[in-house]
């Protein structure tokens, strides 16, 4: 008897166990405002109050900004789990994001868009599910200590991006040369940039996105010996682009692609 009694009650005292350790508070959380240590006190409703803070000063600039207020930063977002959604769902939340994420490239030096950013990482864990458009929104900013918070936050070991994993480790941001020099050696780096940069039917890219693409473009085109099919292939799209009559690409993106067109 005391024998089944004692077996009830460490069944009970580990089922106890087992319901309190997902309440356990982590000791670091990833974060672009706060170090890791001080983001682990920080809570989802306070992250979200300083979300729609930092929200509210992006509408005033644009008002596109309106429609997330209802969608992604919503208060019912909260209690959202990304991975206890169905694979519909996270389609859903991956199209509003990568929306978003592009609407945000113009205002990235912004500290109200790191306000938002914050959330989203927190909430959705775009550094995880969303890191190659978060890398790509963030890039015109390179040589930003936001952009270097940014790239801290992902893992970067198995994809296109690694070559920043020194950014990671130097805590430094890295100039344009490096992402050039990538280009060089890999040109689908390159291809991912210009269709980017590239006008679609559902986005308009930005002017810091279309401005970077072309620098890098234009200087890596001039560090090749010989320009070959594979190169006009990649970049081929964001120049046509520029040539459109009437294109919203911007200057910019004209000049460089009457250029290089010559």
């Amino acid at each position: 008897m005391a024998t089944s009694i004692a077996s009830q009650l460490q069944a009970i005292k580990t089922l106890v166990q087992a319901n309190e350790e997902p309440l356990k508070r982590p000791f670091t959380r990833p974060s672009v405002l706060f170090n890791p240590k001080e983001a682990a006190d920080v809570d989802i409703e306070t992250i979200l109050n300083i979300a729609l803070s930092g929200l509210e000063v992006l509408i005033s600039m644009d008002e596109r900004f309106r429609n997330y207020k209802n969608d992604l930063f919503s208060y019912k977002s909260k209690d959202l789990d990304r991975e206890l959604m169905g694979i519909e769902e996270n389609n859903r939340i991956d199209t509003s994001i990568s929306s978003y994420l592009r609407l945000l490239s113009v205002h990235l030096q912004q500290p109200a868009s790191l306000k938002t950013l914050e959330y989203l990482i927190r909430r959705y864990k775009i550094h995880v599910y969303n890191s190659e458009e978060l890398i790509l929104c963030a890039l015109p900013y390179h040589d930003t200590h936001a952009f270097v918070r940014i790239v801290q936050l992902l893992n970067l070991r198995n994809n296109k991006w690694k070559f920043l994993e020194g950014v990671k480790v130097s805590g430094a941001p890295p100039p344009r040369t490096v992402i050039v020099q990538q280009c060089i050696r890999d040109m689908g780096v390159l291809e991912v940039l210009c269709n980017y940069a590239s006008p679609t039917k559902k986005f308009m890219p930005s002017s810091p996105v279309v401005s970077f693409c072309t620098a890098v473009v234009v200087e890596t085109l001039g560090s090749v010996m010989t320009i070959d099919s594979d190169a006009v292939k990649r970049i081929l799209p964001f120049v046509t682009s520029g040539l459109q009559p009437g294109t919203k690409g911007g200057s910019d993106h004209k000049v460089m692609c009457e250029t290089n067109c010559y």
